[in-house]
């Protein structure tokens, strides 16, 4: 069919008071997200999220039209924007955390995502001290986790906005270990329970902490 017949049938199709002409220019010239089909994406996100709260998320993806695969990380140390406030409330400690993702559109803007997530805390130099005994320690924490989330991307010329509305979080495995440097329980009271006591009320605290859900995390960036 030449291609003029063509753009008289599509005139046609415009004109035709029975069809709904924003419906045919949708068909026939369907709307693109991005530029290209395929591109790399740079970006950094922050929300909601025990770890990327303290320290906003590098995250690195390929787009592949309709899916977005990437990695996203945050550490404390490296990334951190409130290290003062993470000291005077959590005293010497690090939160670090990654998540491999994918992300499939559905419509033009919105998305549903899965992630492998895992969450470390390093809590150094806790005390707990009474008269009845004094002790110093510290505690690692690890979680492991599958996630479920919707969320919504647009793209720009240059680059593009996403925000992850929501993720439910699986947990798979949590761990807490805990390193003695010392305690005096043992020798002046003659028992350490109300040590071991303590350390499981922590540790069962900082578990509720690091398995909290995440939501409303919004990542800017540049894609190519």
């Amino acid at each position: 069919m030449s291609k003029e017949a063509v753009s008289q049938e599509i005139d046609r199709l415009e004109s035709d008071p029975y069809i709904d002409p924003y419906g045919v220019k949708e068909l026939l010239n369907p709307v693109k997200r991005a530029e290209s089909l395929q591109a790399f994406m740079l970006g950094i996100g922050y929300g909601l999220s025990p770890i990327i709260i303290l320290a906003p998320a590098l995250n690195f993806a390929m787009y592949w039209d309709p899916l977005i695969f990437g990695l996203e990380f945050s550490d404390s140390e490296s990334l951190g924007i409130w290290s003062k406030e993470r000291r005077e409330n959590f005293g010497n400690s690090r939160f670090s955390g990654t998540s491999e993702f994918i992300k499939w559109f559905f419509g033009e803007n919105f998305y549903f995502m899965i992630a492998r997530e895992k969450r470390n805390v390093d809590l150094w130099n806790r005390t707990y001290n009474r008269t009845e005994g004094s002790a110093k320690f510290d505690m690692f924490l690890k979680a492991r986790m599958n996630s479920l989330g919707v969320g919504y991307l647009r793209f720009n010329d240059y680059g593009f906005l996403g925000i992850d509305i929501l993720r439910l979080n699986f947990l798979s495995s949590d761990s807490v270990k805990v390193v003695e440097k010392w305690e005096t329980w043992s020798v002046l009271s003659g028992s350490r329970e109300s040590l071991d006591k303590n350390i499981e009320e922590r540790s069962k605290k900082w578990k509720n902490i690091i398995n909290s859900p995440t939501g409303f995390i919004i990542t800017v960036g540049l894609y190519y």
